[in-house]
C-alpha cells in the first residue's frame, strides 16, 4: 500500500508540473477528445479501459485529503 502511495503521489506531481506531457507519455488520447475538459479525458480513459472508476476514486480521495 506505501508503495502505491508514493507511485500515485509521483504521478500526480508529474501531472501537477506539465499535464499535457504526463497525459500523453502514460495514456493514448486522440486529438478529438477535448483536452481542455477533464471530464472528458476521464470519460475517454474509462471507455477504453485505460483506467478503471476504482483508479479514479482513489486519486480523488487523496486530492481531496490534500486539499483538506
Amino acid at each position: 500500500m506505501v508503495g502505491d502511495m508514493k507511485d500515485i503521489m509521483g504521478f500526480y506531481n508529474k501531472f501537477r508540473s506539465n499535464p499535457m506531457q504526463f497525459l500523453n507519455q502514460r495514456f493514448n488520447i486522440p486529438q478529438n477528445v477535448n483536452l481542455s475538459d477533464p471530464n472528458a479525458i476521464l470519460q475517454h480513459l474509462m471507455s477504453t479501459g485505460q483506467v478503471t472508476q476504482n483508479q479514479i476514486n482513489q486519486v480523488m480521495q487523496m486530492k481531496n485529503q490534500l486539499i483538506h
